[in-house]
């Protein structure tokens, strides 16, 4: 990626303003709602992977508020102005094509996974010949390549989806690097010059033959001066091994606090092959979440690590399956269950009834608020990614239209007719499509009074 070697120094976040095409008057950069957050550099548990939590807003990754590709690009909400905008200084940029100083390769960003750490964005870079830690100032500018990574023939694995394989903590990075026998964790300092320490091995039970398979699965979870491992072997078509681990990020110890196979009667009671899964989450009292289902109902459940003792959170009936159900956030305070239309009874049984609805409850499973996602259209799933937040905000994007909650300004309206009907005049296979990003403010959870606030960049 080229990038501007001019710095631009913008007060406060020192994060671009002029690089928008929206109209912006800037505001007092040490007055607005939550001028008395204390932002911590932590391990950002409540935030998904393509966002990061930074002292006066959110960092996050997201399609061109108007293009035909699937390109990604780098944009900042600004909490103090109450806009979001992308890290691109060019004035006549339209951010929706590879030249956009925003933009972010699959390789340049793998797994679109970022961080926000010591006042810097890191992120992993790969290249044919390894795995680099590279980070950028808050303008995405002044790019250092940081550590190399990858070891040993092995490198990083971003095919999991969601499942997180990298995370910062307490000035460390920790992560997974995937060899045919298994996964190694290993952590590096990325304030000094110290190269990579290997921390633990996890080798798969796999011996090659015919009637085995060789699936490994490992996912990191950080929350406070805890790392959890969560590790996935496949023994035989119907044996499989999990591990829970702990590890201590202050003293380096590392505590294995579950190991079963799957004829385990734990195993069977706690649904265990959802446990490396994204719709994962711990608390910083020592209990595991995650999300399971039963003959007729979907379920979150906690589970105390300690005892292994299993108790039920909160349960959806007549949802016997996990398509349409997901876990898709927790921040400490709340967790978020997005429940959409059961497409699998046929959309012509889709009633008013089946709604886009998260239900947002507090950690004993008590419904505090809903969320709903109406389309005007039909009534069938809404394409809403819920990118998390701290105790400020919810941040999400999606690229439906006609969602109530959501509508498009006009402006941006235009821009996506013009871009369709000269894709369809020029005869292009590609869709004109839309990228809307919003906010909600977490303050109104609970008070009647909720409303999304509109950050989409034009």
């Amino acid at each position: 990626m080229k990038k501007a070697v001019l710095a631009i120094l913008i007060a406060g976040m020192a994060v671009l303003t002029a690089c928008s095409n929206n109209k912006t008057v800037k505001n007092d950069d040490n007055v607005y709602k939550y001028s008395d957050y204390e932002y911590k550099d932590e391990a950002q548990f409540y935030m998904k992977k393509n966002a990061a939590a930074a002292e006066k807003g959110y960092y996050y990754l997201a399609k061109s508020p108007v293009s035909s590709e699937e390109y990604k690009f780098m944009f900042y909400y600004d909490m103090v102005n109450a806009n979001s905008v992308a890290l691109c200084s060019n004035v006549n940029c339209t951010h929706d094509n590879a030249e956009c100083e925003a933009y972010l390769s699959d390789e340049e960003c793998l797994g679109s996974t970022i961080w926000y750490y010591g006042g810097r964005i890191y992120m992993i870079e790969k290249t044919k010949e390894k795995d680099i830690l590279v980070s950028y100032d808050k303008t995405l500018r002044d790019k250092k390549s940081e550590k190399t990574l990858s070891t040993e023939g092995m490198s990083l694995s971003s095919a999991w989806g969601d499942i997180k394989y990298a995370d910062i903590v307490n000035g460390y990075m920790y992560y997974l690097l995937y060899s045919d026998s298994g996964c190694v964790m290993y952590k590096v300092d990325i304030n000094s010059s110290s190269e990579p320490e290997k921390v633990k091995e996890y080798n798969a039970a796999f011996n090659g033959g015919t009637d085995f398979i060789g699936v490994s699965l490992a996912s990191l979870n950080a929350i406070g001066d805890k790392l959890y491992i969560n590790w996935r072997t496949s023994i035989s078509l119907e044996a499989e091994e999990y591990i829970v681990d702990c590890l201590d990020t202050n003293t380096g110890n590392v505590e294995t606090l579950i190991d079963i196979s799957s004829d385990d009667e734990l195993s069977k009671k706690a649904d265990s092959k959802h446990w490396v899964t994204s719709e994962l989450f711990y608390d910083k009292d020592g209990n595991m979440y995650f999300a399971g289902v039963d003959s007729s109902a979907w379920c979150l459940y906690r589970m105390n690590l300690k005892t292994q003792e299993i108790s039920e959170v909160f349960k959806l009936d007549n949802k016997s399956t996990r398509n349409y159900t997901k876990l898709a956030g927790y921040d400490g305070q709340y967790f978020y269950v997005f429940d959409k239309p059961d497409l699998s009874k046929g959309i012509k049984n889709i009633t008013t009834d089946d709604k886009n609805i998260v239900y947002i409850l507090d950690t004993n499973g008590e419904i505090k608020d809903t969320l709903e996602f109406n389309q005007e259209s039909t009534k069938t799933t809404a394409d809403v990614n819920i990118l998390g937040g701290d105790r400020r905000y919810l941040l999400v994007t999606t690229t439906d239209t006609d969602i109530q909650q959501f509508k498009a300004s006009s402006e941006l309206m235009s821009k996506y007719e013009e871009l369709k009907k000269r894709m369809e005049t020029e005869g292009s296979s590609k869709l004109a499509q839309v990228c809307l990003s919003a906010v909600l403010d977490k303050a109104d959870i609970g008070t009647g009074n909720k409303e999304w606030i509109q950050i989409t960049p034009e």
